[in-house]
């Protein structure tokens, strides 16, 4: 956790340097890419908890894995969302669709991460 904090310090600080420069292609890049790393490091210590908390803990490992995978989906489908805000795209409907889209990738992947219980 303590480089989950470290990252996210350094990734919100390269973010508020971005903004502060002109907009171009390398700097808006530089915002997409830095505010995914910024919000997965930020929220990783409140999904790890949320997880210990009402997970079911099977592996060190999996457990792991699974915190640090949804905090990056969470982080990129802000990043979706804030990209296709920026193209003037985003509508209700689109920010529910993209949402289910990453709700149905993570339940997935979940399903498939438990051990099939023994007759």
């Amino acid at each position: 956790m303590l480089y989950a904090v470290l990252v996210a310090l350094l990734s919100w600080a390269g973010w508020w340097s971005v903004i502060q420069l002109p907009p171009n292609d390398l700097t808006k890049s530089l915002f997409f890419v830095l505010m995914f790393i910024a919000l997965g490091s930020t929220l990783m210590p409140a999904i790890a908890y949320l997880n210990a908390r009402f997970g079911r803990f099977h592996d060190r490992h999996v457990y792991v894995i699974r915190f640090v995978r949804q905090s990056l989906l969470i982080g990129g489908f802000v990043v979706v969302v804030s990209w296709l805000q920026m193209q003037r795209v985003l509508s209700p409907t689109l920010a529910l669709i993209v949402l289910a889209v990453f709700v149905l990738t993570e339940t997935f992947l979940v399903t498939r991460e438990t051990p099939p219980e023994e007759a």
